[in-house]
């Protein structure tokens, strides 16, 4: 299936390689019954994408896409998602070892949030050397990759990123006073100190340990003030706390310039749970991120330079709330950080992205030549 965020990745890619000669075919599912009600997925083919019928088997543990089998025979190459329930990965691994097809992965390397001991894992593991070239998400999956020994020589880097320039213009349009009405509505004075979380609302986010360290900085700087964006399983949780503690404002989704007035209006982004690409998100709005050391993190976890862009404390919440209150009181520090973040931004671009991906391409020809 194919998420609506990757829509600009596929139309830069396109433009870059008919320029060159070539023609990208984006091939796509259609999403399983959990994923339909999300409502981000691309149900319809577009200019570069073609979405075919999937049938999901075994509760989604299985994937078999119609009509696979005619788009790999077209292509010169196929770069396909690293991952075990595609049945189109084992035909492309035998189209390989005789010589048919050549292909390439990409993708995170393993499960970062799941049990790597486990048959699905080593599975994963013994299958991703069996392809002609590797797109890691990271150079940090790059470096995995390569402890399983995969050559180094055959990998590219992407730095995994988003479009961020149409939140970019959203943010330069929100002005002072709108910013400041932004504040009147939710009842934040001038001298407040505000943080913000942007995200799905679950347990790998660790909300319950997010919250309660905002009770402590609160505790020790009463201007504290925690915007919550979003939506999910553990939205009780944060729609309690926010009842119980008015200095915690729940808003719900926020789409653009909502959303763009609360990153505006905030200094921080608070995220002590898994970090994926809302790390983007925050640099593009000069936030500084501050996380955990926790092990399940996303790859785009490596954009963050601990006392460059952001923070990365212990897992413990008095830890992570005093690195908050460390930052708050020294306004020289927070600069220097939002600066940072923002410049961080720029470097982990879309447009970058798609480069990235087209020379890798260009990079495997060269060596097939």
């Amino acid at each position: 299936m194919l998420k609506q965020y990757r829509l600009p990745l596929f139309e830069l890619m396109g433009q870059l390689l008919v320029e060159q000669g070539n023609e990208l075919r984006v091939v796509c599912g259609s999403p399983p019954l959990h994923e339909q009600s999300k409502g981000d997925n691309v149900l319809y083919s577009n200019r570069y994408c073609l979405v075919e019928k999937s049938l999901w088997l075994l509760n989604g543990k299985l994937h078999f896409l119609h009509h696979a089998l005619s788009h790999i025979l077209w292509a010169d190459f196929i770069v396909t998602e690293q991952a075990n329930k595609h049945i189109h990965n084992y035909l492309l691994i035998i189209f390989r070892m005789i010589g048919v097809k050549h292909f390439a992965y990409w993708g995170h390397g393993q499960n970062r949030q799941g049990n790597q001991n486990s048959w699905r894992e080593k599975i994963k593991k013994k299958l991703s050397t069996q392809c002609d070239w590797w797109f890691a998400y990271t150079q940090g999956v790059a470096n995995y990759v390569t402890t399983l020994g995969y050559p180094s020589t055959k990998i590219s880097v992407l730095n995994n990123s988003i479009d961020t320039s149409e939140f970019k213009q959203v943010l330069i349009k929100q002005t002072p006073a709108k910013i400041a009405r932004f504040k009147q509505q939710l009842a934040i004075n001038d001298k407040a100190r505000i943080g913000l979380f942007c995200g799905s609302l679950y347990e790998d986010k660790k909300l319950e340990f997010l919250l309660t360290a905002a009770l402590k900085i609160h505790q020790k700087n009463p201007n504290f003030v925690l915007l919550i964006i979003g939506n999910g399983t553990d939205r009780t949780l944060v729609e309690e706390f926010a009842k119980q503690h008015s200095f915690i404002k729940y808003l719900g989704s926020l789409f653009g310039e909502q959303k763009a007035l609360a990153f505006k209006s905030a200094e921080l982004f608070l995220c002590p749970g898994l970090v994926g690409l809302a790390i983007l998100d925050a640099f593009t709005a000069a936030l500084p991120l501050f996380t955990s050391d926790i092990p399940n993190h996303s790859p785009e976890i490596e954009y963050l330079q601990n006392g460059f862009n952001g923070v990365m404390t212990t897992a413990l919440e008095d830890d992570y709330a005093q690195a908050v209150i460390d930052i708050i009181n020294t306004p020289e520090k927070l600069a220097q950080l939002r600066n940072n973040a923002l410049a961080s931004g720029s470097q982990f671009s879309i447009e970058n992205m798609a480069q990235n991906f087209v020379e890798g391409i260009k990079t495997y020809f060269k060596t097939k030549a």
